[in-house]
């Protein structure tokens, strides 16, 4: 299986453009298969380039550019909208997503220069074998910490590929991914020995380098399917019936500056919250839940100071006689001794305060559910990476749009929601880029949420991919804890994601609606419910021995002389 590095290269005189053109063959078919592209399957194969692309490299130099190029663009494709360029609405946005595409890419060079190390030290087979395990660390390293992102997690590419996605019950997107790469291997593997003539199509290493290729295919397929069909078959569930508010509001607006536009846009905003679910409720009476989007009430209305618009809520929900799930902001005071580093001085001498970005439930009679706080929040965009440590950073890194400076939520929430025969069903709420974290999410399920609800304002950017991508990436959330998730959004995308990841009623970006469904609660766990991420800590087990042993024949080596 070894091969000649320099039967892979062309003319010298061509050398650059034949690096350029697999750089950016890699990086395109990588950018092409996550949502809303179709093209899901150039997963496969979008790595083959980018292997290639090491083999020949001459220097880490080399090696740290050619690769950059190729993971810049996979990022340009892929996350471009975070800076919100197509409307070019916010200079600091613009800024912060910029800063993204240029910097995120060199979080993988880890990765690759591991690999190289092992390959000069172990062989390339060895190398080879190692890769799996030495993405799967990154991405599971990367994950955790106030500065992960694991948005572009190579197996969430798959999100559109139903079947093959089942298997995230087991291993979580960590599985898929490692399918991913082990495919791109062993695709590289027999292009390389074919095309250099070392294989032939009819040789036994061929066929078995093909069979190897068309299990690591089919085989989650199959899975799939079997397990689709068991679900289908399944009857006698209790359902509850769920009712959702789209608004489509403004974010800008939202936030607006000025004491006078910001209660007009909160008026506005709370006051059609009221009249479409009013509506909603005579056009579907007998609902058990309706759910309002993130920050949907974006003042803190449990504070006394809005007593009056406490009991306005209060009676909307007596009046359609249902439960209300809501986002809202919230703001918890302390004194100077109890106070965070970050907390913020009231005007009020030694009274400090912090909001959060959190979520509860009204519900009839006069009572208010627990107050969850979001507990993940989006770097930079949502609060300062440890802000405690880097207090400094700040005011200049502050995004002044309401939503700059959040406090971070400590404890997750079971909420409970009373049925018939006074049986309560419990469930969970995860508030945005909260629902990207597998092991985060699968948490609530371990604890007893029968369902999970994601409330998000995913209308900072345009009509972009950002959007869609966020509300296919809830179907692994489904599949990994088989769970009912209802996805209520502030302009799109709201919907119901079945345990099977499967998305029904879906909105569209941009308008509002107003939709309902039937879910059904459910207790079982699944093996990744209640054990978490142990396929990735396997993984970064295993590429610790790899590590180990390479730096262990180095280290001989260098005695032998």
């Amino acid at each position: 299986m070894m091969t000649d590095s320099s039967l892979l290269q062309p003319s010298p005189q061509s050398n650059a453009w034949y690096r350029i053109a697999l750089a950016v063959s890699s990086g395109v078919m990588l950018g092409l298969a996550f949502p809303p592209s179709p093209l899901y399957s150039l997963a496969y194969v979008g790595l083959i380039p980018l292997l290639l692309l090491v083999e020949i490299m001459k220097s880490t130099g080399q090696l740290l550019r050619y690769s950059y190029l190729a993971l810049f663009i996979f990022h340009a494709l892929t996350v471009y909208w975070t800076g919100g360029f197509v409307h070019a609405h916010d200079t600091w946005m613009m800024a912060a997503g910029l800063a993204l595409l240029l910097v995120h890419p060199m979080f993988y060079w880890p990765s690759i220069l591991l690999y190289t190390y092992v390959k000069k030290r172990l062989g390339l087979v060895a190398g080879l074998i190692s890769l799996p395990f030495l993405w799967i660390s990154y991405e599971y390293i990367h994950s955790l910490g106030e500065f992960s992102f694991p948005w572009m997690t190579l197996g969430t590419s798959q999100a559109y590929d139903v079947y093959r996605s089942q298997i995230t019950e087991y291993t979580s997107v960590y599985g898929l991914s490692f399918i991913l790469i082990a495919f791109n291997i062993v695709g590289f593997v027999l292009l390389v020995n074919l095309g250099t003539g070392r294989w032939r199509v009819r040789s036994a290493k061929s066929i078995t380098a093909f069979v190897t290729l068309a299990l690591l295919y089919f085989l989650p397929w199959f899975y799939g399917a079997r397990v689709i069909s068991r679900y289908e078959k399944e009857t006698n569930r209790k359902s509850l019936s769920v009712g959702v508010i789209q608004p489509n509001f403004n974010p800008w607006e939202k936030w607006g500056e000025g004491f006078i536009g910001k209660w007009d846009s909160y008026e506005q905003q709370f006051k059609t919250f009221q009249y479409q679910t009013k509506l909603l409720v005579q056009q579907q009476p007998n609902l058990d839940l309706i759910v309002w989007p993130e920050t949907a009430i974006p003042f803190q209305i449990l504070l006394p100071t809005y007593s009056g618009l406490l009991q306005n809520m209060q009676e909307t929900v007596d009046s359609v006689h249902t439960p209300i799930f809501t986002g809202l902001a919230h703001r918890m005071f302390y004194d100077s001794l109890h106070a965070p580093i970050t907390a913020t001085k009231s005007r009020y001498g030694s009274i400090y305060f912090d909001d959060f970005n959190s979520a509860t439930i009204f519900t009839p009679n006069n009572y208010v559910g627990p107050i969850y706080k979001k507990i993940i929040l989006v770097p930079f965009a949502e609060r300062i990476p440890y802000a405690e440590t880097f207090r400094f950073l700040i005011e200049p890194l502050k995004w002044n749009v309401g939503i700059g400076m959040w406090g971070i939520g400590k404890d997750s929430i079971i909420f409970s929601l009373p049925s018939a025969g006074n049986e309560r069903i419990n469930f969970s709420s995860i508030i945005c880029y909260e629902s990207v974290y597998p092991n985060y999410v699968r948490q609530y399920a371990k604890k007893g949420a029968q369902f999970l609800i994601i409330i998000s304002n995913d209308s900072w950017w345009g009509n972009t991919s950002g959007a869609y991508q966020h509300a296919s990436y809830a179907s692994f959330r489904a599949i990994e804890n088989r769970r009912w998730i209802v996805r209520s959004t502030n302009g799109g995308i709201s919907a119901f994601v079945d345990p099977l990841g499967r998305l029904h009623n879906e909105t569209k970006l941009y308008s509002a609606a107003s939709l309902t469904g039937e879910i059904q609660p459910r207790n079982e766990q699944t093996f990744y419910t209640k054990h978490g991420d142990i396929f990735a800590i396997v993984c970064l087990f295993c590429s610790g021995l790899f590590i180990i042993l390479s730096i262990s024949i180095s280290l001989r080596k260098k005695t032998a002389f």
